[in-house]
């Protein structure tokens, strides 16, 4: 069996009832529960090693909602237009093998590269959601695996150039990326997707 994403029943928007501006793609959470550190109640929601939910707030002039839930989250997003998604849909990974399991409960991108995974589909998404202008990328670069994975999302937003979607690589707002970081980690970050070319659409 694979290890299927931890909310894969919210990767196609199925949570939104408002019109989208801005999406946001991160990664993957695995639903395996043996994953000691996987606490996440949604999206970006491993709120002790990122600080995405300090982040957002911070870039649209609100507080931080490092402490809240699903439910505040989603809130703060109909609020702001905004939509969260991740771009693997599940990994082709045996639950009893214990390599598998400690390359997926690592939570480190780099692992992930190493298996067959099945892919969001995107292109969906942005079919069913005319609204969006901009896409956020939590990885500051697409090569290799990567840009296999959000190919056929390139290939849309230059297919599509009547729609004027942006596409903006922001550093990540994992701590673990913390090296070059002067100063308090989200503040930083939040200045620097205003210099990567956030927008704040209304």
């Amino acid at each position: 069996m694979p290890c299927d994403h931890k909310f894969i029943h919210d990767l196609q928007l199925e949570y939104v009832d408002w019109e989208v501006k801005t999406l946001f793609i991160g990664t993957f959470n695995p639903e395996w529960e043996d994953c000691a550190n996987n606490y996440a109640q949604w999206f970006y929601g491993r709120t002790q090693r990122n600080d995405f939910w300090c982040i957002l707030p911070s870039v649209h002039g609100s507080n931080s909602l490092i402490t809240g839930d699903r439910g505040t989250w989603i809130n703060f997003c109909r609020d702001q237009g905004i939509a969260i998604t991740d771009i693997i849909r599940s990994i082709d990974a045996d639950a009893q093998n214990e390599n598998h399991r400690v390359a997926i409960c690592n939570f480190r991108d780099e692992e992930l590269t190493n298996f067959d995974v099945t892919l969001n589909r995107i292109t969906d998404i942005l079919e069913n959601h005319n609204s969006i202008k901009q896409i956020c990328i939590t990885r500051q670069t697409l090569v290799g695996f990567w840009e296999n994975c959000f190919m056929d999302t390139l290939q849309y937003i230059s297919q599509n150039q009547e729609r004027g979607i942006q596409l903006k690589l922001l550093r990540s707002p994992s701590r673990g990326a913390i090296k070059g970081v002067v100063g308090n980690f989200c503040q930083f970050v939040s200045n620097r997707w205003l210099a990567q070319g956030y927008q704040i659409e209304r």
